[in-house]
């Protein structure tokens, strides 16, 4: 109860701290009827802004649950591409790490995608033993995932040369720069993609409640 308590004080000095309001109300019908395992969630965070978990808690929290994860670099270093790539265009890194850990199982894999591959969130996988895309690094795996992020969250091009493959693909849809929140994925990074921005709330949530 004291850590549910001290989360919802963190958003509520992150709105103050940072100006304006960039919390809303989860929506329960966003869920579809779908029973969710995870932590409830009661605030949608928008895709874009400041971290709210530090990266030691991101680590710990990673190592907790899988204490080998399959991944080419340390979870370390891991975790500090998410915040020097995720500051870098404004996307909440610790955020973009959980959606990673949801994609992947905790960096478990297990499906279509082969931990080489160093793709953490599934781009250009279709199911069917379809790989989706391959990254010639851990940072460029994670840069290509805040790129995509990017292309949903905004309409101004990234700040770092682009490596998503899939990024001139999205901006010739609606869907391009329209994502304020991470709920606002549902149904669309992953079909059908019920609950899925509810999921990534949830783990970020356990990140910083040390769960």
């Amino acid at each position: 109860m004291k850590k549910r308590c001290l989360y919802l004080l963190l958003l509520l000095c992150a709105v103050t701290s940072f100006g304006g309001v960039f919390m809303r109300p989860a929506s329960s019908a966003a869920l579809g009827g779908q029973e969710i395992t995870q932590l409830p969630v009661l605030f949608d965070v928008t895709i874009m802004g400041p971290p709210l978990a530090t990266q030691e808690q991101c680590v710990s929290h990673l190592l907790k649950h899988n204490p080998l994860p399959l991944i080419t670099v340390s979870a370390a270093k891991l975790v500090n591409y998410y915040f020097e790539e995720g500051q870098r265009e404004g996307i909440r890194p610790d955020f973009a790490f959980a959606q990673a850990l949801h994609e992947t199982g905790y960096f478990a894999y297990g499906g279509d995608v082969n931990p080489l591959q160093n793709n953490y969130c599934g781009l250009g996988t279709t199911g069917g033993g379809v790989k989706g895309a391959w990254f010639p690094s851990a940072r460029i795996g994670v840069r290509a995932q805040i790129q995509h992020l990017l292309a949903y969250a905004s309409s101004r091009p990234p700040v770092t040369p682009l490596v998503d493959p899939r990024y001139e693909l999205l901006k010739r849809t609606v869907r391009f720069g329209k994502a304020v929140t991470w709920t606002d994925l549902n149904g669309k990074w992953a079909v059908p993609g019920i609950g899925y921005g509810q999921r990534i709330l949830s783990i970020q949530q356990r990140i910083l409640m040390g769960k």
